[in-house]
């Protein structure tokens, strides 16, 4: 019988491929080559199938799963039974995939961590840095003339070979921020400020308002996070914050002036609002779903939702792309209760575990979850994102590493 370690590292093994995958996914969809699935779907179905496989050795996570999707298949079901216009059962399966597939990694990689620590720790951190490299080498295909533009008009931005360039602000924050939690962490600060300047320029070559955020955020956060920070040290480091911050700022300033990301935003601020501007007109979005919501469901739509499918058939095949709204709209009090439950019991958890100092992912964990929630409210694309979803699952997985006892702190990350 094969050893459930074995399986696990099969299994991630299989995740190595997921951004390589999407990229030629990528290629695919930009020369216009339509499949009725994609490569990129395709492959992260594969590995969810032999994710429920794994469960299958451990049940409670197999019926911890089986009840998630159920719960998510009711307003498809509902649909197909009363009101068939614009419902599509196996499309919504394969969109609900997005915001479960974080859920089901997240319980693969705790249990993974719990079986084989020691030879899935490590192979867990390579697919985060491997991942990190490509994500990063995509984006700067830009200075040499590859890949495509993040946005279309002007070609500026840009997205590398990925197809979903709004979901690759959120990789970029989950991989580095790992990253530069281990550098911080091992006080290779050199190293920390030199990540900090490549993770800024990648933002940036993004042409992101979410990613340069994001990517501030966490590495301001990070270093106020450690335990063994004195106050000694801590008035010193908050001097340097408040003196980078501004720096920081103007280098971002000085970076978009000189491109046409520049044009973009003097249209878009002359031409709006400030909360339409700040928001991309995701606001506008909003009130047009809610406008919807409130006049075309029905009670019990309400309450369940009405599918992916239908919820952007009613919207003229637009979302919001803010995360708990999209979920609210398409999934109804139901969906909003199951996510914001999830989210609740992941920060409870992290800061449980942060009391007692033996886990020292937890910290990190709490502090990306407060940014991945105003950076989904801000832009979307983060919890329901396919490129994301497994490396979110491993992200707050890693709240579960325990320090063994009488061990170098530097040498456990």
């Amino acid at each position: 019988m094969l050893k459930l370690a074995t399986i696990d590292t099969f299994i991630i093994i299989l995740m190595f491929a997921l951004l390589p995958i999407d990229m030629i996914n990528g290629i695919v969809l930009m020369k216009g080559m339509v499949l009725p699935i994609s490569i990129g779907q395709f492959y992260k179905i594969i590995i969810i199938i032999f994710l429920l496989i794994r469960f299958f050795f451990t049940i409670r996570l197999l019926i911890s799963t089986i009840i998630l999707i159920f719960l998510l298949s009711i307003s498809s079901m509902y649909q197909i039974i009363f009101n068939l216009e614009g419902s599509d059962i196996l499309l919504d399966l394969i969109k609900a995939t997005k915001y479960i597939t974080p859920f089901i990694c997240f319980l693969f990689f705790v249990n993974a961590f719990k079986y084989s620590r020691d030879k899935i720790y490590p192979l867990t951190l390579s697919l985060v840095r491997i991942s990190y490299l490509i994500l990063v080498l995509n984006i700067f295909t830009k200075y040499i003339g590859l890949g495509y533009p993040a946005y279309k008009n002007g070609g500026m931005g840009s997205k590398g070979f990925f197809f979903a360039g709004n979901e690759i602000s959120a990789l970029l924050i989950i991989l580095c921020s790992i990253i530069a939690f281990q550098l911080w962490n091992k006080k290779q600060k050199i190293k920390y400020s030199i990540f900090l300047i490549i993770n800024l320029l990648a933002a940036l070559t993004i042409s992101s308002k979410t990613a340069i955020l994001g990517i501030i955020l966490v590495f301001l956060i990070i270093p106020f996070q450690d335990k063994s920070l004195k106050l000694k040290k801590f008035i010193p480091l908050l001097g340097c914050s408040i003196v980078l911050l501004p720096l920081t700022l103007l280098f971002s300033w000085q970076f978009i002036k000189n491109t046409a990301i520049i044009i973009r935003i003097e249209y878009f601020y002359r031409e709006l609002d400030f909360w339409t501007f700040l928001l991309s007109s995701r606001n506008v979005f909003l009130e047009n779903s809610y406008y919807i919501f409130k006049n075309n469901y029905n009670l019990i739509e309400k309450v369940i939702g009405v599918g992916p499918s239908k919820f952007e058939y009613l919207n003229d095949f637009k979302v919001v792309e803010m995360d708990i709204m999209d979920i609210f709209f398409t999934y109804g009090f139901l969906g909003l209760i199951i996510f914001i439950s999830l989210i609740a019991f992941i920060l409870l958890q992290a800061n449980a575990f942060s009391k007692s100092g033996r886990y020292p992912y937890s910290k990190l964990v709490s502090m990306m979850v407060i940014i991945l929630l105003v950076v989904s409210t801000l832009a979307g694309h983060v919890f329901g994102s396919g490129m994301s979803a497994a490396f979110i699952g491993l992200l707050f997985a890693l709240m579960y590493i325990k320090e063994p006892k009488n061990i170098d702190k530097t040498k456990l990350i």
